[in-house]
């Protein structure tokens, strides 16, 4: 390590956490470990967690010999989350100095080279002489079994002998990264900040309180934890180590928060600013919002949308819950969205992508400002229904299903619904929230399934391979130029006969990976046929699962020789969707802009589906163009090149890396020359020309700022053309004009059906006005006359001409009708001139007090209101709802 760099972080005790950073970085680089880019926070290609929470979630498949790589050591500084799953910290932010939704982690990594000496050795030469932090108020951590760990400590740092090598049991010192993968003993270094921070009996290292600080983890993976239970050991120990940066600036800088290093200090000063208050009057607000924001930010930066489940629910969540905070602090309209260009500002330097997509983020966060504003209104309703219920019932707290009610459906935190109701003196139960919450967790888990009768079969010869007999074999070779390729028989397993697993020294086989499915097929000779259903990649030998459909176990053995044979038809069909996806994914940029990346897609022999980062709906005009644009290419019949390049020199070259997407030093290039580069490992067309025609299908929402794309190429283009050309045929046929003139026939079909329309409800309206008096059931309250009527199907119009008739009467009178109204219950009210000033009669109050008991809302003025409520509402429930509220007004 540079000597200057050291006496500069020695001498300067406010050194930036950008600079932290950096040395970390190079402190490994110096020993010979590759500096490998923060992977994206979202985690594309791994379903068993919800965000990266961890630096060693993009090696997690090196740690378990599924991927190779041409390094045995790296280095990184990784973007993570930890707000859902079993690593959440999302409620604990706001209360404590030190917890976060989005940090920065440090971790060095070694894939079967060093292993715990030289993992101690490191971390305790960085953060002594590099870091200088003091060694006197250092403690090391380690499992309560690992004596190797424990006696490497005393070795590499005797300082520590004097009692400051402590042992702990699995919930201090064991890891693992979810509930299956990678795991082992862990030893941590934590450092004391001093009496300031306590000096009671909980002020103990791995305890709950402020005063001793976890700064370095040091996981020693030894074992991998299988979904059926089991622990087996990993291929080579191997060491994955965490130090969160946030909390090693706090000690260099000398904060007493996280939420007081120089990475935050400009963004709360703006929040302290757009919302008119005092950080130190609102450090807990303050504090969740810089946080949100950040987590915000960089997942939707990374492809996240914001939407009712999985990873865009969470997002939903922590917005709301900023959002909550801000309107503590008497923000009632937007401002988040307003935070992210200083957030850029502070961050991009780092991470260049939040600016990239800068434009994108304010979009989406705004967006689901409003969203949550009028949810709130509406939510808003509903608590006041439900307080007004349970203080009738002289309770002083709200049943927890109905808080549950509140946050599923109105995504209403439960503190949140806390704080309201204290407001009004009310408490909360949270053991029936809690009830109402595991309820539905077991209700998805139950609803997900156990995955298809493919996976559930392919999952069963994985668990019955020793991973010994692997040992000293090749991995499969793949062969992506051949549809037919003798091949030889390594090894089989039934489930039982005739369900079958064999292994190959080679296939032609494609594995589903990058959104690509995976071939179908035979494998055959003289004696034999098995149909293959699927393929899976086990530590790089290919797995072909099926079933015998002729042949014995005879006549299946090791040492054979077969042929493997694949769907040509579909393949080709597949290829022709996945050329088209990389046109589609250069065209879209082309229209609407550099901001679109890909966020996930499904390339298979039907269709294409290609998820991308989009603020809104696409036009019409913008469907054309990109429609246009992917046939153009078409038509120009360019070759498409592949080549093998170095994936620096692939980046370097102008290839887009695709989201989730993990790459080998060496990396393929597809190309369209001139139009379109991305790194891919997918099967593609020889020449644009084999794609045939394309045309997009479906263009809708997944999640807020997530668009979602489907499309069909070749065979099924061709049979979508010929459908189309028959019924341009027919229509003419039907309208009595030429083809090319059978669209403006119909425009002026449908404009003379809506004059039609328009002067039918004017007939209607007509009789209904004029004929007020007649129309409806009339009774008499005192001196009011009460008038109802039930329009069934209706107009809303129609409606509203009637109600003008009765308001415009000289006595008296309040109305009330219902109606379907394109398909919504619609209920209005109408109140005379002389029912409002002498009765005191008010249409908007009394359907804001009736409408929530059916399900629905509204409200209007005195003289004149509207709203719906649930359709299957009985006509005559209603109205005598109605009349009770104005009995009650006349009498009172």
């Amino acid at each position: 390590m540079n000597q200057a760099r050291i006496a500069h972080l020695t001498r300067n005790p406010k050194i930036k956490t950008a600079e932290i950073r950096q040395t970390f970085l190079e402190f490994f680089r110096e020993r010979d470990h590759r500096i490998v880019p923060s992977s994206p926070v979202i985690p594309f290609d791994d379903p068993t967690i919800l965000f990266i929470n961890a630096g060693m979630n993009q090696f997690k498949d090196v740690f378990t010999g599924r991927r190779k790589v041409e390094y045995t050591r790296a280095a990184s500084v990784q973007k993570c989350i930890r707000a859902g799953g079993k690593h959440n910290d999302l409620d604990n932010v706001g209360f404590t100095a030190r917890h976060h939704t989005f940090f920065e982690m440090l971790g060095n990594f070694s894939f079967g080279d060093y292993f715990k000496e030289e993992a101690i050795a490191f971390a305790w030469e960085l953060v002594t002489k590099v870091y200088q932090l003091p060694v006197d108020r250092l403690y090391a951590t380690v499992y309560e079994e690992d004596n190797d760990a424990f006696r490497l400590w005393e070795k590499v740092a005797p300082e520590l002998r004097n009692g400051r090598i402590m042992r702990f049991g699995k919930k201090d010192n064991y890891w693992s990264m979810g509930d299956v993968g990678p795991c082992g003993p862990c030893s941590e270094l934590h450092i004391d900040r001093g009496e300031k921070y306590g000096a009671g009996p909980n002020d103990v290292v791995n305890g709950e309180t402020e005063r001793f600080t976890e700064i370095w983890n040091l996981v020693f993976m030894q074992f991998d934890q299988l979904p059926d239970g089991r622990v087996v050991p990993l291929p080579k120990p191997s060491v994955d180590t965490g130090a969160g940066l946030e909390r090693i600036a706090s000690v260099m800088q000398n904060v007493d928060s996280n939420y007081e290093i120089d990475l935050f200090q400009d963004l709360i000063k703006a929040i302290s600013e757009i919302t008119s208050s005092k950080y130190s009057d609102h450090v807990s607000s303050h504090h969740v919002i810089a946080d949100h924001l950040r987590a915000l930010t960089f997942a939707i930066a990374d492809g996240a949308g914001i939407s009712n489940e999985g990873q865009g629910y969470v997002l939903r969540r922590i917005l709301r819950r900023a959002a909550r905070h801000g309107r503590l602090l008497g923000m009632h309209e937007p401002f988040i969205h307003s935070l992210v260009p200083v957030l850029v500002e502070t961050m991009s330097d780092a991470y260049p992508e939040i600016k990239e997509k800068q434009t994108h983020v304010e979009n989406v966060i705004r967006a689901e400002e409003e969203s949550f504003l009028r949810t709130l209104e509406t939510g808003m309703n509903l608590f006041e229904q439900i307080a007004k219920k349970v203080k009738a019932s002289g309770s002083k707290v709200i049943d927890g299903a109905d808080v549950f009610r509140l946050y599923d459906t109105y995504g209403f935190p439960y503190d949140l619904t806390e704080i309201i109701a204290g407001e009004q003196g009310l408490s909360l139960d949270r053991a029936g929230f809690e009830t109402a919450m595991a309820r539905q967790k077991e209700q998805s888990r139950a609803g997900a399934g156990f995955g298809t009768f493919v996976e559930q079969t392919a999952r069963r010869f994985i668990d019955m391979i020793d991973d010994k007999e692997l040992l000293n074999m090749p991995a499969t070779y793949f062969d992506r130029e051949n549809y037919d390729l003798e091949a030889e028989i390594k090894n089989v397993k039934y489930a039982p006969f005739p369900e079958v697993a064999v292994i190959t020294d080679k296939s032609p086989m494609y594995v589903e990976a990058g959104g690509q499915v995976g071939d179908i097929g035979r494998i055959h000779n003289d004696a034999l046929d098995i149909e293959i259903q699927t393929v899976i990649n086990h530590h790089d030998y290919y797995i072909h699962i099926g079933k015998v459909t002729r042949g014995t176990k005879e006549n299946l053995g090791t040492g054979q020789t077969v042929t493997i044979s694949v769907d040509a038809e579909r393949r080709r069909d597949i290829m022709r969707n996945h050329t088209a996806t990389h046109l589609a994914h250069a065209a879209l940029r082309q229209v609407l802009g550099d901001h679109v990346k890909q966020s996930g897609s499904y390339v298979g022999p039907d269709r294409l589906r290609f998820d991308f980062s989009h603020h809104q709906p696409m036009t019409p005009d913008e469907i054309r163009q990109v429609e246009q644009i992917v046939n153009n290419q078409v038509l120009k019949a360019v070759d498409v090149s592949t080549e093998i390049m170095d994936i620096d020199e692939a980046k370097k070259s102008g290839a887009t890396a695709l989201f989730g997407e993990k790459y080998e030093d060496k990396v393929r290039v597809v190309s369209v020359p001139g139009f379109s580069k991305e790194l891919c490992g997918g099967t593609h067309v020889k020449n644009t020309s084999q794609i045939g025609p394309f045309f997009i299908t479906l263009e809708t929402g997944v999640a807020s700022g997530i668009r979602r794309l489907e499309a069909i190429t070749g065979c099924e283009a061709v049979r979508l053309m010929l459908e189309a050309k028959y019924f341009r045929t027919q229509a003419a046929q039907l309208l009595g004009r030429r083809e090319e003139e059978a669209l403006e026939a119909l425009q002026q079909l449908k404009q003379n059906n809506l004059a039609l329309e328009k002067e039918l409800r004017k007939t209607k309206a007509e009789m209904f006005s004029g004929g007020g008096q007649s129309v409806g059931a009339e009774q008499k309250i005192g001196s009011l006359t009460l008038v109802t009527h039930d329009f069934g199907e209706s107009d809303r119009d129609v409606m509203a001409g009637w109600m003008d008739q009765q308001k415009a009467r000289g006595e008296a009178v309040v109305a009330f009708g219902l109606g379907a109204v394109n398909g919504k219950a619609t209920v209005m009210a109408a109140a005379s001139s002389a029912a409002t000033n002498e009765k005191n009669i008010n249409a908007g109050a009394v359907l804001k007090e009736v409408l929530p008991r059916f399900g629905g809302r509204g409200g209007g003025k005195p003289n004149f209101a509207q709203g719906t409520v649930a359709v299957d509402t009985e006509a005559s429930n209603i109205f005598e709802a109605f009349k009770q509220i104005v009995e009650k007004k006349t009498t009172s």
